[in-house]
């Protein structure tokens, strides 16, 4: 009678043991997907900025960037080998220790953009609102961008002047 008594209370803390170690697995799971899911929120790129966009480069030529639904490669701030895909601004998602260099983060009001990687500079971007020109704020300088490859040529030797100009530099950042 003794032995068939032990027999069930073993048998009962097996299964509560694991019962035990099912829920914490099951919490532990659901619980790391629920902080990479608030952290990081996937968002599209505003229609006004995407398209083709013809600029120079820092080797100085002539060369299309594109912005896409969900990319964006513009000199000196993404490269073309890069697959990031647009995530949405937030102070928690720019501040996150762990290494995404393939999430771009990004956060539009009216014909302004920001832009960065988690930990990475922050670069903003102004449309002008016949959409011909793109301007982008990087570190201290801005870079200009047209929608054909005759305006670049053309505005080339002029944009390089206005590069470091504070007054547009304040201009963009007024997100």
């Amino acid at each position: 009678m003794g032995e068939e008594k032990d027999m069930k209370i073993r048998k009962s803390l097996v299964l509560v043991v694991g019962m035990l170690f099912t829920i914490l697995g099951v919490v532990t799971i659901t619980h790391s997907t629920q902080v990479k899911a608030s952290v990081f929120q996937k968002i599209n790129v505003p229609k006004r900025f995407r398209g083709t966009w013809y600029g120079y480069d820092y080797t100085n030529k002539l060369k299309a960037f594109k912005i896409s639904r969900s990319k964006i490669v513009l000199a000196g701030y993404s490269d073309a080998g890069t697959k990031a895909r647009t995530y949405k601004y937030t102070d928690r998602a720019h501040n996150s220790n762990a290494d995404y260099s393939s999430h771009q983060l990004i956060k539009s009001k009216g014909n302004r953009m920001r832009m960065s990687y988690p930990m990475g500079e922050t670069a903003v971007v102004y449309v002008t609102n016949n959409r011909k020109k793109l301007y982008v704020g990087i570190n201290t300088a801005v870079d200009t961008y047209y929608k054909s490859k005759a305006a670049a040529k053309k505005n080339h030797r002029v944009d390089n002047k206005k590069r470091r100009s504070p007054k547009l530099f304040r201009f963009i950042w007024q997100l």
